[in-house]
């Protein structure tokens, strides 16, 4: 049985104590940055007092009691959700609690009218097992690729000068944009990210520390005050040849970069456009298998690969009928 959190849970989440240790799922953020990681009780603790902090946090229950909790968060729309952390008690199976618990709340999600789930387990987890026992799909192998420093030195422009031809994505971007999310993105993986862009739109992950808004850029996000983040595009001739989010939220560009791959570009300048003022702080991203090429020009830039994660989806609604005049995600 799986539940939203109450009060009358405080102390099964004070004693919890984690198999092990550490989150089972992540997401950009806290893959990104391991002291993340840990179970926070107070933080779940402020869940269950508060009566609409609690819906994002539940409980799950076996035959002999708690078997784990779980944080989840929408994504970048109202019918997208992320499991954000996952924590199993030191009793559970993960292959038998750990797929019950995700079952039950994809069930949850179902109800709530969401109709995809998305969950980030680290490579050899049994919490992969536990995710296709439960019916999640395989979207993607990501791997960790990190920057320790920007070893072009801190004397590096603060902005984007007109003429590097990187800009800040506008409104009407967004379409086009799309056409290249299409192209560059395998039909296995926009099936379950999205076909359609509204679906595109909704399940895209957002980075660290930004707050929804109502208009402009294509997630729809601000940023929080302090925080350096934006949404770039990166012109060619015939349209967009890349895109790229970052956050420097944390004292680290964390970014991500999805590029043309129908255009003859040059990576490694789009790489030097991906760090302009970063003022010599560390970089990171996550970079999906199918995307070579990326990896490749990270490699170049002198970004080392690091841990390697699954990225799973849930679909819990039937996709329904496409209409004729919506915008499809065309490409192999």
């Amino acid at each position: 049985m799986i539940r939203t959190l109450r009060p009358s849970d405080l102390t099964r989440l004070l004693f919890l104590r984690p198999a092990e240790g550490r989150t089972q799922a992540f997401t950009l953020d806290n893959a990104a940055h391991s002291n993340a990681c840990g179970y926070r009780p107070n933080r779940y603790i402020s869940r269950a007092l508060g009566w609409r902090a609690r819906r994002d946090g539940l409980i799950a229950f076996g035959r002999s009691g708690v078997t784990g909790v779980v944080c989840i968060r929408r994504r970048n729309g109202p019918t997208v959700w992320e499991i954000s952390e996952l924590f199993l008690a030191p009793g559970a199976q993960p292959e038998v609690d750990g797929a019950e618990l995700l079952s039950e709340l994809a069930d949850v999600a179902s109800r709530s009218a969401i109709h995809r789930v998305f969950l980030r387990v680290e490579d050899g987890s049994p919490m992969a097992t536990a995710a296709r026992r439960a019916g999640y799909m395989l979207q993607a192998r990501e791997t960790m690729y990190r920057r320790p420093q920007d070893l072009r030195g801190q004397d590096q422009p603060a902005h984007y000068p007109g003429e590097s031809g990187w800009r800040r994505v506008m409104d009407e971007d967004l379409h086009r944009l799309f056409r290249m999310y299409g192209s560059s993105t395998p039909l296995s993986v926009r099936k379950t990210a999205g076909m359609t862009l509204p679906e595109w739109r909704d399940s895209l992950e957002p980075l660290p520390r930004s707050t929804p808004k109502t208009f402009g850029t294509v997630l729809g996000r601000s940023k929080p005050l302090g925080v350096d983040s934006a949404e770039m595009m990166l012109e060619g001739v015939d349209g967009p040849v890349a895109w790229m989010r970052y956050s420097d939220a944390s004292n680290e560009r964390l970014f991500t970069l999805m590029v043309e791959p129908e255009t003859d570009v040059d990576l490694n300048e789009i790489m030097h456009g991906v760090l302009a003022g970063g003022f010599g702080m560390p970089a990171a991203m996550l970079v999906p298998l199918y995307a070579r090429q990326v990896a490749a020009a990270l490699q170049t830039a002198e970004f080392v690969p690091g841990h390697d994660y699954e990225l799973f989806a849930h679909q819990t609604a039937e996709r329904t009928k496409i209409p004729q005049n919506a915008m499809v995600a065309a490409g192999g």
